[in-house]
Formats: structure tokens, sequence, C-alpha cells
């Protein structure tokens, strides 16, 4: 039998699960119903996506308006999923002028104009220097806000505090961080086959094995709801769908695997340490500490114990708390229970902090 209608049928197999699986994904796209969706510009050239909740009843004259960041590899998703997980629209609905972010290279932002730059040319320092300021000023200027909250999930906490090191954050009233690392001296997880890939191919490519998550979850989502704490097929297939990005940059990816490697959060170049802008916090935090994580609790413990401010707090999520499950990474945003545990301590640490006073 000839060798040539084995490999046709070899290659036969991942083409079709992944012509279906893309097809799944199709199906499950969703269409974020913000009342508006604007552009910060960027020093740089980007244009970036904000998608923006008005208040569903009158906000209290001394509340400010949000921004609600998400992290890497995400989108504006992770925090505005649907109706049944949404940050966004339940803060509205608490009266919140609500804004998701959305960072370069990420939903709808976009260059302003490419001028034959490589697509995949940014690294964390971008996010830090150029799009944190941006949104910001952005915001603050269309609602007349002298100050803003800020929520951000993992990358999105972290290039807070990064500001913050480069003294970027007057405009911020408060922060929630969502499971956000604040030091990376416990985490010892390995690096070596990620550094090696990133090195030599400029983008990180999600899209290349979405379809085969989905079509997997679909025919068996055994697989992947325990393990993320999704209790829901239907919920699982939608992030899929809609909260990964179909490409990143390595850039960024370099970047992180090395601070994993050094143990220590720095800029691309090694020049700033990003992790002494935790020691520089100044404004009340709430911190949401998964418990169901791979990495140590240590590691997001420590920013709390390095934050100077004395309108800190650390929130354990999990049963031993009070809380109905052991939350992880991911579930605290997009799990069946948050709207109903994590949700309100959200709202009202940022009712109390946005006081006056």
């Amino acid at each position: 039998m000839s060798a040539m209608p084995i490999l046709l049928a070899a290659l036969a197999v991942p083409a079709g699960a992944f012509l279906l699986g893309s097809l799944v994904r199709r199906l499950c796209r969703l269409a974020t119903p913000a009342d508006e969706v604007r552009y910060a510009p960027t020093a740089d050239g980007w244009l970036l996506a904000l998608h923006r909740y008005r208040p569903a009843r009158t906000a209290e004259p001394a509340r400010f308006p949000v921004i609600l960041c998400h992290g890497l590899l995400s989108n504006r998703y992770v925090v505005d999923l649907d109706e049944d997980h949404s940050l966004a629209r339940h803060l509205a609905h608490r009266g919140f002028d609500v804004w998701v972010m959305e960072l370069r290279g990420h939903g709808l932002s976009h260059r302003a104009a490419t001028g034959g730059i490589r697509p995949f040319d940014w690294t964390i320092d971008d996010y830090v220097r150029q799009d944190l300021p941006a949104v910001v000023k952005h915001v603050r200027e269309a609602t007349g806000a002298a100050q803003v909250h800020w929520f951000g999930h993992s990358l999105g906490g972290m290039i807070l505090y990064a500001a913050c090191a480069l003294g970027l954050t007057s405009g911020i009233r408060s922060a929630v961080m969502g499971d956000v690392p604040g030091s990376f001296r416990d985490d010892r997880r390995p690096g070596r086959f990620g550094m090696a890939y990133v090195r030599l191919i400029p983008a990180v490519p999600p899209l290349l094995v979405i379809p085969f998550t989905l079509l997997l979850g679909l025919l068996s989502p055994s697989l992947f709801l325990p393990r993320y704490g999704i209790r829901r097929r239907r919920t699982m297939l939608r992030i899929v769908s809609n909260g990964i990005v179909d490409f990143g940059s390595s850039k960024v990816a370099r970047q992180l695997i090395g601070m994993i490697e050094r143990r220590c959060f720095t800029s691309a170049d090694g020049a700033i340490d990003y992790e002494a802008g935790v020691a520089r916090l100044h404004f009340p935090v709430l911190q949401l500490a998964a418990v169901a994580r791979r990495s140590p609790e240590a590691v997001v413990r420590a920013l709390i114990e390095r934050c100077p401010v004395a309108d800190k707090t650390y929130r354990r999520l999990a049963r031993s708390e009070g809380f109905s499950e052991d939350y992880n990474h991911f579930n605290l945003l997009l799990g069946e229970n948050a709207p109903r545990e994590i949700f309100p301590i959200v709202a009202a640490f940022l009712e109390r902090t946005g006081r006056e006073g």
C-alpha cells in the first residue's frame, strides 16, 4: 500500500477536527452589548478599545469611574462574557461608570497606522508606559473625574504596580487585584521550552489550538471543566471561543518567562525592577487570592505584605473562608458562583474607597 493515502488520511483527521472546531467557535461568538465603544490613542500610535457601560442608576456624587483590565492572552470577555458572567455589568447595575479596556494587540485594539511596523513587536513595558496612562487619561477626560478605580486580573494588575514603580499612577483612586502575583521569588515553574520558542518565533498563536480545545470540550467536557472550575459546557465553549486572542506577542511571553527564571518582574531590558512598585502603592488595595492554583500562595500574598498603605485587604477565596468552593485563577471571574460571591465584594470595596475624604 502506498504511503501517500496513509499520509493524506493522517493529515485529514487533524484538518477536519480544526475545521469543525472553527465552526463551533463561529457558532459561539458573542457581541459585548456595551453602551459605547471608544478608543484611547497612545503616544506610539495604538488605538486602545474601551467598552463603556454607563451606570444603570444615578451614581452617587462622589463615585469614580472603574477601569477593568484583562490579563495575558485574553481580552474584554474575561470581565464581560455574558449576562450571567460579567463583572462589568454587575458594577454598572450597582451604579458605576464602567470602562472595559483592551491592551494593544488584544480584542478591538489596533494600530492607527501600520507604517511597516512589525505586528508583534510590543512588550509588557508598552502596556505599562503607554497603554495604562493613555486609558486612564482618556477615561478621566471623558468623565471629568479626578481619579479612577482600577480592576486588574493577573497581568492586568501587574502593570498597575509596575506603573507605580515609574510614578505613573497619580490618577488611581483604588485598585482591586484579581489573583495578581506580587513577587516571583517563590515561583519555581520551569520555562526552558517556552523560552526557546519565544526566542525563535515572533508570535504566540493560540489560534492553532483553540479549535481543537473547543472540539474536545464539546465532546468530552470532563477534560476541562473540573480543571478550570467551570461547571457548564456552554460557558466553557463561550470562554474559549471569545476570551482568548488569536495571536500574542512573543516578546511579552519572553519577558514573563524570563521573570520566572530570574524570579523577579523587571522591564524587558532588566533595568527597572517593576516589583519595587508594590512598595510604592499609594491607594487602597483589595487582593482576591485564588487558593486552587499552581504557584504558591505566597506569590500573591506578597503584594499585600509589601504594600505600604494602611487600607489593604487580602481575601482568600476558599471554602475555609466561607466561600462555596476553592476558587482558581479563572473561575473567580467566570465561575457560576462568582457573580453571587465575588462581584459584590468588588463592588462594596469600590463603593467604600470611592467616598470623598
